[in-house]
């Protein structure tokens, strides 16, 4: 059985396929948002299993991290070295709840993250 193409798995599908990223190595990314069995039966269109909106819209703004990651290296990552992107990811979370805090910009946060996102680079 096939998603439906407007439902919120079928542009999960969509934009991870855009990404080259397989749906395994994506749910790396998704630990405590939905479980392993539960997203794929839900983009496998099992009878009764669709994501909620609320978690959607979850796996929406992490694919919209990765999107952000990938044009910030500039070249393809191979999202199966999940250790690796996983740590640039939530740096970069780190980064930006410092800014919408607006507290003062912490250098070495700064520096491990320039660093973690280097190590995506030089996969």
């Amino acid at each position: 059985m096939s998603v439906a193409s407007l439902s919120y798995e079928a542009t999960i599908r969509k934009r991870l396929d855009q990404l080259h990223c397989a749906e395994n190595s994506f749910l790396i990314f998704v630990d405590g948002i939905v479980g392993k069995t539960r997203f794929s039966e839900a983009m496998t269109a099992k009878p009764g299993k669709h994501l909620s909106e609320q978690d959607a819209k979850r796996l929406l703004e992490i694919i919209d991290e990765m999107e952000a990651l990938q044009n910030e290296v500039n070249v393809p990552v191979n999202w199966t070295f999940a250790d690796k992107i996983a740590v640039a990811l939530t740096m970069r979370r780190i980064v930006k709840m410092e800014a919408e805090l607006n507290l003062q910009p912490n250098q070495h946060l700064r520096e491990a993250t320039k660093i973690a996102v280097q190590q995506v680079n030089d996969q």
